[in-house]
């Protein structure tokens, strides 16, 4: 969460450094509630999780522009196993730690006026890259000895397109609601054969940007 905030705020101080050329900047920091499309991925950590995302858009010509953006999130996910079948209770506790980071780039148009009382359409495509950084722990129930440590990785590259709806408020501030979908997989062990998992999903958001 930290690294998000950081970057959120080199984006702020950068677009407002550049404020004085004109309107040729756009800064969207947005909430959004991510759908998981893997299967496996739901079982695990759940359907859906919350996270934060900027966003910076620079003009080429006209209503054309190019975005970068950039979210991240944690989720856990915790578990106990028995020793043997038909054991009362369990006698390990498991837990798994997942960093889930979002960064994507690519070009946009927008229909209409990004201003105050004014409404316009925004249609994004691009490249994205999704990391899973998983921790996970296997503890003894009672003594809380860690039995068991390991620490993996998933990482694709894929693409994303976004459909946002913006609405000016006051000056250079706007609201903006959005949704999206990303696609990107990668390849992981499970005993001999190599399983393809879904990195990505559908994606929607609420938020608050400026121009400059």
């Amino acid at each position: 969460m930290k690294r998000v905030l950081i970057v959120m705020l080199i984006i702020l101080i950068y677009s407002v450094s550049l404020s004085g050329a004109g309107k040729n900047f756009m800064i969207t920091i947005s909430g959004n509630y991510f759908s998981n499309a893997d299967s496996d991925f739901k079982e695990r950590y759940g359907k859906r999780d919350f996270f934060p995302e900027g966003k910076l858009s620079i003009r080429l010509t006209g209503n054309l522009y190019l975005w970068g953006s950039f979210g991240f999130f944690s989720s856990d996910y915790n578990w106990e196993e028995w020793s043997y079948k038909g054991a009362a209770e369990p006698d390990l506790k498991g837990e798994s730690i997942l960093d889930k980071l979002v960064i994507s780039g690519g070009i946009g148009y927008y229909i209409g006026y990004i201003e105050k009382n004014e409404m316009s359409i925004k249609v994004e495509a691009g490249i994205c890259r999704i990391t899973h950084d998983i921790a996970s722990t296997l503890n003894q129930i009672g003594t809380n000895t860690i039995t068991s440590s390991e620490e993996t990785k998933e990482s694709g590259i894929g693409i994303r397109g976004n459909l946002g709806l913006t609405y000016g408020l006051y000056k250079n501030l706007f609201s903006e609601v959005s949704i999206g979908y990303l696609y990107a997989t990668d390849k992981v062990k499970v005993g001999d054969e190599n399983k393809r998992i879904y990195l990505g999903g559908l994606r929607m958001s609420v938020g608050l940007g400026l121009t400059f």
